[in-house]
């Protein structure tokens, strides 16, 4: 009787310690249990975009952004390959704007379990290249211009012919929402 009583005491305090991860520990929970050393040797190839997946893996064609209360952009599915080179560089491929393609240097940051890609040149939340200078100068001057150096992401799971990458939603921080970005190695 007496252990019945403690179970009844202890688990709710048990279940609530349990549940109650941060968000990023949700997050490094859910990325692959791979070595650095592994994920470095097998990451070193060119990756194909096959599809985008919820994070029950079914697959998404279309995502409709709502940009405000009347006006709506539908995402017809699509991602760039990847070239992943030993030498820590990596370029994106098969871009539908040769402009938009990037390329950089690559490492994989093995305390926060991140693969971080580093611009060879900058990106903008604005395409600079087709601003008049007058409003390239008040961007700058007013701050809306926010220049991007490096893109980070997380594996879900990699393999000798499959990636997965956390496509990550929006979340309150309490929980973990996210898709899937799945290539496939060529």
């Amino acid at each position: 009787m007496k252990n019945i009583l403690l179970a009844i005491i202890f688990l709710p305090i048990l279940t609530y310690c349990q549940s109650s991860k941060t968000y990023l520990e949700l997050i490094d929970d859910a990325k692959t249990k791979k070595s650095a050393e592994q994920i470095e040797k097998l990451i070193i190839g060119t990756w194909e975009f096959e599809k985008l997946t919820d994070s029950n893996g079914k697959t998404i064609s279309e995502i409709t952004h709502f940009i405000n209360d009347t006006i709506t952009a539908n995402e017809v599915i699509w991602r760039p390959s990847m070239r992943i080179e030993k030498n820590g560089t990596y370029e994106l491929i098969g871009c539908d704007n040769p402009d938009n393609c990037e390329s950089g240097k690559w490492e994989y940051d093995r305390e926060f379990k991140l693969f971080r890609m580093t611009y060879d040149k900058p990106r903008y939340n604005v395409p600079v290249d087709k601003l008049a200078p007058g409003l390239l100068e008040q961007l700058k001057e007013s701050g809306s211009l926010i220049e991007f150096s490096k893109n980070e992401i997380e594996f879900a799971e990699i393999t000798q012919t499959e990636l997965k990458v956390f496509e990550l939603l929006e979340s309150d921080g309490t929980e973990f929402k996210y898709n899937l970005i799945v290539y496939r190695k060529k």
